[in-house]
């Protein structure tokens, strides 16, 4: 029989003084910058940590430091009173993922870390672990921009009273300046790609914090943002609403905007996150040059972790395996706004607009003109955004996709095609 524990202490303090009084083994569940810090401020208190724990295979083929990486289910070997400190963003998926398993005596770990506030915990990360699993490496301004996501997430998504969103991701074009043949937004299929009107997106963005109480980062991307003109006029709309706490632009490098759009993309709460692909990413160190000078920080990183996900195709799935893809999906939390809908992922949203799917109105919940309506409707819609990020098992776009589960064999990214990818086209979309 399971030996049950009193709660562990969530403070730096009570939890060393627990760990010294109970011989029990210590993971930590997530491979990836966070958990790396964790472990060494442990090490740096005579705390030993048995393993990593990740729901991706892809992580698991190299040890970090000294300790090895174990596949999740795996964990099912291990004994059951291990305590489990859980170093990832999705929190509530992992807390149920680790109760089904048994394991009880998990804990988040953003008050031992508030607790070390004071210490330089991006310290820790040096040498090695300065590279993901494929081997490349990551920009320092990215440390405290990942540690203060973790920290605020972990959080914030624990207080049911709030309807927290932890990422947004804003379309703001169906341009990319690269095309892709696995891109997983599925910018290949666009054959006459568009930029989204800029009223149109102010308005989504309005109709969206009416109802969030806090989104941690409004993510703007495309296709690539820097292919619409006024990229800099969407960031700083977006930074404008204390509901957000961070504006984030992904670009692939291609393009350096003029400096005087980069000036004005500056505020404290902009970052922009670059990722290379080799020849392709042409204008990647002029671009972090410019924003260097501008004070905005930045990470300029190696394209990786691609899986074959970018196709679409009518599956004859029922239910339960549906829920069953939904349920291991890595992507299931990467909302997504466009067209005044919100969507649970980018891939649900790009193949809504490209009418790639038999309609349907369950694959998103419609935010349109909501910051007009009256305080009551307002409150039911917010009751309803919450159910649809946090209860639902899955939508009907599952049934098109090929799947984006954590562990998938990687592929190489960035191939390029010459010209857009024929998909079938559904004509019952309104």
């Amino acid at each position: 029989m399971k030996k049950e524990l009193t709660r562990i202490p969530q403070d730096f303090d009570g939890f060393q003084s627990f760990t010294q009084n109970h011989d029990l083994p210590i993971f930590i569940f997530g491979a990836d910058i966070v958990g790396k810090v964790m472990s060494e401020l442990l090490k740096s208190h005579g705390i030993t940590v048995n393993a990593f724990i990740d729901n991706n295979k892809n992580k698991c083929n190299v040890n970090i430091g000294d300790i090895k990486v174990i596949h999740a289910p795996e964990l099912a070997k291990e004994n059951q009173d291990s305590i489990i400190l859980i170093a990832s963003t999705y929190i509530a998926d992992i807390i149920a993922q680790l109760e089904d398993m048994g394991f009880l005596n998990w804990l988040p770990i953003y008050n031992i870390l508030e607790d070390k506030k004071n210490t330089d915990l991006e310290s820790f990360l040096v040498g090695d672990l300065r590279y993901n699993h494929s081997g490349g490496g990551f920009t320092q301004d990215f440390d405290s921009f990942v540690l203060s996501n973790m920290i605020n997430s972990q959080k914030k998504y624990l207080d049911p009273e709030s309807l927290y969103i932890r990422s947004v991701d804003l379309i703001l074009t169906e341009k990319c300046s690269l095309k892709c043949k696995d891109c997983s937004n599925l910018m290949q299929y666009y054959e006459k790609p568009i930029n989204i009107n800029i009223e149109e997106l102010y308005q989504d963005l309005d109709d969206l914090c009416t109802v969030a109480d806090e989104i941690n980062e409004i993510r703007i991307i495309g296709g690539d943002p820097f292919m619409h003109k006024e990229c800099h006029k969407v960031v700083q709309h977006a930074a404008s609403f204390k509901q957000v706490n961070k504006v984030v632009i992904y670009t692939n490098g291609t393009i350096c905007p003029p400096e005087e759009k980069i000036a004005l993309m500056a505020h404290e709460k902009t970052f922009v996150f670059i990722t290379t692909y080799g020849d392709l990413s042409r204008n990647a160190e002029k671009l972090g040059d410019m924003l260097k000078k501008y004070n905005i920080p930045f990470n300029i990183q190696d394209a990786y972790g691609w899986t074959d996900c970018g196709d679409i195709k009518l599956y004859d799935r029922d239910q339960g395996q549906l829920d069953e893809l939904f349920r291991f999906c890595c992507a299931k939390n990467f909302t997504t706004l466009t067209d005044g809908k919100m969507y649970r992922c980018p891939f649900a949203a790009n193949t809504d607009r490209l009418s790639a799917m038999p309609e349907s109105t369950d694959n998103s919940i419609s935010l349109r003109n909501i910051s007009k309506q009256s305080p009551a409707e307002i409150q039911q819609q917010k009751q309803n955004l919450s159910h649809y990020l946090r209860d639902i098992t899955s939508i009907p776009a599952c049934n098109s996709c090929n799947g984006r589960t954590y562990g998938d064999p990687e592929i190489k990214p960035g191939i390029q095609v010459k010209q857009a990818i024929e998909y079938t086209k559904y004509y019952n979309h309104s």
